[in-house]
């Protein structure tokens, strides 16, 4: 064992067994940052995003609709662009109420509507997310809209990207 670690815990008298150590460690973590950071590269795809805006006044989801027809340009209010809108679906907001017998039961909503609104664009792709512009579009993501006339605030619903998404 002296030749090969001598008193000082050199190797061969050489290298400090703790330096090696160090460096194995910081080459580690050198490596997987690199790893970390190339992996996760965004690329720009066709994305179809379907926003919802739930439980407005049916005056004001026709509003939507007549605003947001076909074509229409919808952003963010920031200015980033999320892209032209495809469809737009007004349904009555269900809702639950207790019937005289103790049970619930769904039924449409005389004053409220839920407004479904289909956009196509383009969205930088990551293994993890997808954003337009610095707009992050998840399932569930909150985003501020703006078109036409009307500022509303919205969820993400669906996220459909692939070249079929913009057909």
């Amino acid at each position: 064992m002296s030749r090969f670690l001598d008193e000082r815990g050199r190797i061969f008298g050489k290298v400090n067994i703790i330096d090696i150590l160090v460096l194995l460690v910081i080459v580690a973590v050198v490596v997987f940052a690199v790893v970390r950071l190339t992996g996760n590269a965004a690329t720009t795809v066709p994305v179809r995003v379907t926003f919802q805006v739930k439980e407005i006044r049916n005056a004001d989801a026709r509003s939507l609709q007549t605003y947001w027809e076909s074509g229409v340009t919808l952003s963010e209010e920031s200015g980033t662009v999320l892209g032209k809108v495809q469809e737009v679906t007004v349904t009555p907001t269900r809702e639950e109420y207790l019937t005289s017998d103790n049970q619930l039961q769904e039924f449409d909503s005389p004053i409220l509507s839920d407004v479904d609104v289909v956009v196509l664009g383009s969205a930088q792709r990551s293994n993890t997310s997808a954003h337009i512009g610095s707009v992050s579009v998840n399932r569930g993501d909150k985003v501020v809209v703006l078109g036409g006339q009307t500022k509303e605030a919205m969820i993400v619903t669906d996220l459909v990207w692939n070249p079929e998404s913009v057909k």
